[in-house]
Order: structure tokens, then C-alpha cells, then sequence
């Protein structure tokens, strides 16, 4: 396909060249998708085989559980949840979806950092906690995400 302009200079597309990108931006796709649902499929097997095995009252990596574990798992979810909208969208519209993700990844580990693991003080359950935070953050990812997926498909980016 050609698009020509006046002077004689012509731009060429071509057909086969924008296959080649789209099918490098679904490997991506896939990816996002294995690696959230692999998240998922560990952290089930680690909270009902690994933590407590065979009744006993101690859990095995306990010192990670809430603080490392169980907020990966919980933001794994909703990114798995997103991911499979991703595949119905153009290449422009992913590619700008997984900046905000990336961004979103990065203030939502920022902020869990600065969290305390445990509530404490006066407020009791009003404190934030890594838990709480990591939920709060999933959840608020989910209709941001599929909200600038809309947009953008809408705008024709």
C-alpha cells in the first residue's frame, strides 16, 4: 500500500512489516498473562500446601507471608484479570497500557515498602497495612486499567 503527496514523495506501509510488530507485541501479551497466572497458581500452592503443611501450627517462610508473598499474589491477580482484555486491543493502545502498568507496579511496591506490616496505634483498622495497601491498589488497578484501555481504543490512538 502506498500513500503519495504531491511533490512525488510516496511513503510506503507495509502489510507484512505491521504483522512482524504485533505479533512481537503478543509474545508480551502472553507473557503478562503466564507470568500473573503463574503468580496465582504459587501463591494457592504455598497458602494450601506449603504455609501449613500437615496441620502443624507453623508456617514456612512466615516472615515473607505478609509482607512480600501475599501482596505480589494480590496485585498478580488483577494484572491476570486485565491481561486478558489486552488481547483484544490494537499494539498502540498495549504499549501504552503497559507504561501505566509499569508505573502502577512501581508506586504500588513504593507504597508498600512505606506501609508497616502490622496495624498498630490508636486507629486500630483504620491503619494502612501491606496487605491492605497491595488490596487497595489491586483493586483500584483493575477499572484504571480497562478505563484507559476504553479511552484509548475510543481515540483511535
Amino acid at each position: 500500500m502506498e500513500w503519495g503527496y504531491g511533490d512525488g514523495l510516496c511513503l510506503t506501509f507495509s502489510t507484512d512489516q505491521y504483522i512482524i510488530n504485533m505479533k512481537k507485541t503478543y509474545w508480551w501479551r502472553i507473557l503478562s498473562s503466564f507470568l500473573g497466572g503463574i503468580t496465582i497458581l504459587v501463591g494457592w500452592l504455598y497458602d494450601s500446601y506449603i504455609c501449613f503443611p500437615n496441620g502443624s501450627g507453623e508456617c514456612v517462610l512466615d516472615q515473607f507471608r505478609l509482607s512480600i508473598i501475599y501482596p505480589v499474589v494480590l496485585f498478580s491477580i488483577s494484572s491476570f484479570v486485565v491481561s486478558t482484555f489486552l488481547f483484544f486491543v490494537r499494539d498502540e493502545v498495549f504499549r501504552k497500557w503497559l507504561w501505566l502498568a509499569l508505573i502502577w507496579f512501581g508506586i504500588t511496591i513504593f507504597l508498600i515498602v512505606l506501609a508497616p506490616e502490622y496495624a498498630e496505634g490508636i486507629y486500630g483498622m483504620m491503619n494502612p497495612t501491606k496487605e491492605t495497601v497491595s488490596l487497595g491498589m489491586s483493586v483500584l488497578f483493575i477499572p484504571v486499567s480497562l478505563g484507559k484501555l476504553l479511552w484509548d481504543s475510543k481515540r483511535k490512538v
